[in-house]
């Protein structure tokens, strides 16, 4: 909107509800229509009837106005899946908002606790862990990819592989790849099938190396 077309500085003389969209309301200047905004806008600004709006104070409801939308695109966002500060902040761009003015309305909703970036990491890497049986390489490829701080990260990879879990998650990975493995030729080629198989999944190449011929024997005598 050209501002210079406005009548500010004025008095508003009114701020109607939208029959439509009951959230959103109509404030009138001197009579005149100046601009829709949601209503949470309006009465956080604390602006009434028969206050003088100055552009000044227009400019901060038009920019309140973005953040409230933004806020509200983050949250329907949340409520699908969780997600990193990152991948909001793409997502936002991508839909045409400033980083500076996603990174304003996501601040709020981290304050609010509903997105946790620490959170977010371990609840991913377990889920990837148990549900899909990725290895910590694989697991921690994907939270960088997210945007997640390496902090973040390390914790989350601590959080659900000890050196025992370790161990445990490579056996249960091993032996969900055995009935493909045992139509595999035995010897050699068997055994870079299942190497394959593991780095693949996200294990460390030193523990796939090192534990590769155990597991094989498990799960060609069905120990696993």
């Amino acid at each position: 909107m050209d501002e210079s077309a406005l009548p500010l500085p004025g008095r508003c003389t009114d701020i109607i509800a939208q029959k439509k969209k009951r959230d959103r309301v109509s404030l009138f200047i001197e009579d005149t229509f100046l601009d829709g905004f949601y209503r949470d806008v309006i009465d956080k600004s604390g602006i009434k009837t028969g206050d003088i709006i100055t552009r000044e104070q227009y400019r901060e409801l038009v920019k309140a106005e973005r953040i409230h939308r933004i806020n509200n695109q983050i949250y329907r966002w949340l409520a699908v899946r969780n997600h990193s500060s990152s991948e909001i902040i793409k997502k936002c761009q991508a839909k045409g908002h400033t980083g500076e003015d996603a990174q304003e309305a996501l601040n709020a909703i981290i304050k609010k606790g509903y997105l946790d970036d620490a959170l977010f990491a371990k609840s991913f890497a377990s889920n990837k862990k148990e549900l899909h049986g990725w290895g910590p390489v694989k697991i921690r490829m994907s939270l960088a990819q997210k945007g997640l701080k390496k902090q973040y990260i390390d914790a989350a990879l601590k959080n659900v592989f000890t050196d025992q879990q370790l161990i445990e998650s490579l056996e249960a990975a091993a032996k969900s790849a055995a009935k493909r493995l045992m139509r595999t030729d035995p010897g050699l080629k068997r055994k870079k099938k299942l190497v394959d198989f593991l780095i693949r999944r996200g294990f460390p190449g030193y523990i796939v190396i090192e534990k590769c011929d155990e597991l094989l024997n498990k799960l060609e005598n069905e120990e696993l």
